[in-house]
């Protein structure tokens, strides 16, 4: 079997790496080769990354990028068996053409990226489509019926607790576009730094506010090396989310990295949040800046708390969530459409 993979970004962006590149070394593992084109450059995923406006010269140039990418596409696609796009929007034409050259068409997405764009002409001209949660199936359903599940899957490993010390941190890990969501929780995280004064908090990948800062919130910026460090330093993770139709639809990939260090969760009832999390097991769910900081008192204050919460999250995301366990269902989606 030979894939063709469009990603909508390099290893950089979230979404391409936890849906594509993740898996890559699983596929090679069994022999199935495959090339990846991304449809946004390198240069263009550090500037998002960095929050960078474009000049004129580099929205020029990313014209040009995209024009011969498409242009790859096409002199490669007559050479691969799937044509996997994860989470590109590419215009009809180009589908057309691609339907023309009669190639099995996988479509990849894990947000709600029909709230600002139609995709419908996506959905039901793919061989198969597939999404990161039950929210996004029941859209993409009304389109195609090869509607497959497949959640974003994490790298599982044991996690390393931290040493009992005076200090307990609290993190959060994500982009600068996502960090808006911090913002809900300024008025509890200046309770809970009054109220604890062994308490750090630290993100990772969020736009640098004065509001968090004056907190004495400590923003680090982001890169895969950095994260990695940054997880096995945290105590607690958190995940606040607005109610609203985009949040709904998210995949809970923050929950996911932490449960698969062992780090104890709390987050908003919203979406896949509230199942992944089961309330007062793995980690806790909190609606209302009272339930934040009630729920944060208790695993702040509880060492033993946190350690088995975060045990039961490690062990859960072990069992459902990890590559480990989804590389065989992405398999199997795989040959069924080369099949098909």
């Amino acid at each position: 079997m030979k894939i063709l993979f469009m990603t909508i970004g390099d290893e950089t962006v979230a979404s391409s790496r936890v849906r594509v590149y993740g898996y890559l070394p699983f596929l090679a593992k069994k022999s199935i080769k495959y090339k990846l084109i991304s449809f946004t450059s390198r240069v263009k995923c550090r500037r998002i990354l960095n929050l960078k406006q474009d000049s004129l010269w580099q929205y020029i140039f990313e014209i040009f990028y995209k024009l011969c990418v498409i242009t790859k596409l096409f002199i490669l696609a007559r050479w691969y068996d799937i044509i996997f796009i994860q989470k590109v929007i590419l215009p009809k034409i180009i589908w057309k053409v691609l339907k023309v050259l009669n190639k099995k068409i996988i479509f990849d997405f894990d947000d709600a990226i029909y709230l600002s764009r139609d995709i419908a002409y996506l959905l039901s001209n793919a061989s198969c489509v597939i999404v990161s949660n039950t929210k996004l199936s029941y859209y993409a359903a009304k389109y195609n019926r090869n509607v497959f599940e497949v959640i974003s899957p994490v790298n599982v490993s044991d996690r390393i607790l931290p040493k009992r010390n005076n200090f307990v941190t609290v993190g959060w890990v994500g982009s600068p576009e996502t960090s808006k969501y911090l913002y809900i929780l300024l008025p509890v995280l200046k309770d809970l730094k009054n109220k604890f004064k062994n308490l750090n908090v630290e993100f990772i990948g969020a736009k640098r506010n004065r509001d968090l800062e004056s907190l004495g919130v400590t923003i680090h910026g982001w890169s895969i090396e950095k994260q990695n460090r940054f997880l096995d330093e945290i105590d607690i993770g958190i995940m606040p989310l607005e109610n609203d139709e985009w949040s709904w639809a998210k995949a809970g990939y923050k929950l996911l990295l932490y449960m698969s260090k062992g780090i104890p969760c709390v987050a908003s009832p919203v979406g896949i949040n509230s199942c992944l999390i089961t309330n007062g097991e793995n980690g806790y769910l909190a609606e209302t800046p009272q339930e934040w900081l009630d729920k944060l008192s208790l695993m702040i204050e509880d060492y033993s708390l946190r350690e088995q919460m975060g045990e039961r999250g490690r062990k859960l995301a072990e069992k459902n969530y990890s590559y480990k366990v989804c590389t065989p269902i992405m398999l199997k989606i795989l040959k069924g459409i080369k099949g098909a």
